[in-house]
């Protein structure tokens, strides 16, 4: 049987993750800063230099996906790839026959990243679920079944809203990602990460608990993202924490393409 190589990329505003998979299996995994000032030259070299680390190569790729909610930078890394590689880099959007309906959300507008962690979750629970991912931006997502992303919440992420808070007040260094041992702070600090980690944590139980009274209840949740293992396991809303469901839901979508 022949070796399929895939290469998928979701390009956030912060990072930009990529995962190399073989027949379906993530063999290899790296987290890059977006940077739009970069040149397509300059990442070349960056990607060459991972590649050649594991003992890969541009040309390894039969196929290449990218999930992108940064417009400079779509055009930039896809082109990139289909010079180096010789493989035309599938790009993700609404229009891209997912197997996932799209009915009530404008499919022009809806992000790429949402419409692979929605494929992904619905993969997983093949039944109503809720998706949270927690990136640059929180977002809360439904899937319904019989599989239809009828859309959801998109909140600061916990990282931007720290970084903004950090930057307006003076006396304050920056606070560390992770709640405090009690949730009434017994310092500055300590009444931040309260106020912050915490606080945003309970903005997401309380958007999972109204849109399970909207589902009627009985929905399934799962949390992704950079931030998903540290914040998550602080409650107990998720029954799934997966930090690769966004490049699952690209795989399964390129694996649709062929198929």
């Amino acid at each position: 049987m022949k070796l399929v190589m895939l290469l998928a990329l979701d390009i956030g505003n912060s990072n930009i993750v990529i995962g190399a998979s073989e027949n379906g299996s993530w063999g290899h995994q790296w987290r890059i800063q977006t940077d739009t000032d970069k040149t397509a030259d300059e990442y070349v070299v960056m990607f060459n230099s991972l590649f050649s680390e594991e003992g890969l190569a541009f040309s390894r790729f039969d196929q290449i996906i990218i999930s992108s909610v940064v417009p400079q930078l779509t055009q930039t890394i896809s082109k990139m790839f289909e010079k180096k590689s010789r493989t035309e880099a599938l790009i993700l959007n609404g229009e891209v026959d997912t197997g996932l309906a799209i009915k009530r959300v404008n499919r022009k507008s809806v992000g790429a990243d949402l419409i692979a962690d929605a494929v992904g979750a619905y993969a997983v629970f093949e039944d109503d679920c809720i998706v949270v991912d927690f990136g640059t931006a929180t977002t809360v997502m439904v899937v319904q079944n019989p599989g239809e992303l009828i859309g959801g919440s998109i909140c600061a992420g916990l990282k931007v809203t720290i970084d903004a808070l950090v930057g307006k007040t003076a006396q304050l260094s920056q606070i560390p990602l992770e709640p405090p041992e009690n949730v009434i702070g017994s310092g500055t600090m300590e009444a931040m990460q309260s106020g912050l980690v915490l606080g945003h944590l309970c903005m997401i139980e309380g958007l999972i608990d109204r849109m399970q009274k909207q589902l009627g209840g009985s929905a399934k949740v799962i949390a992704t993202g950079g931030l998903s293992e540290k914040i998550a396991e602080h409650t107990d809303y998720f029954d799934v924490i997966d930090p690769m469901l966004t490049l699952d839901g690209l795989r399964l979508i390129m694996e649709r393409q062929q198929n």
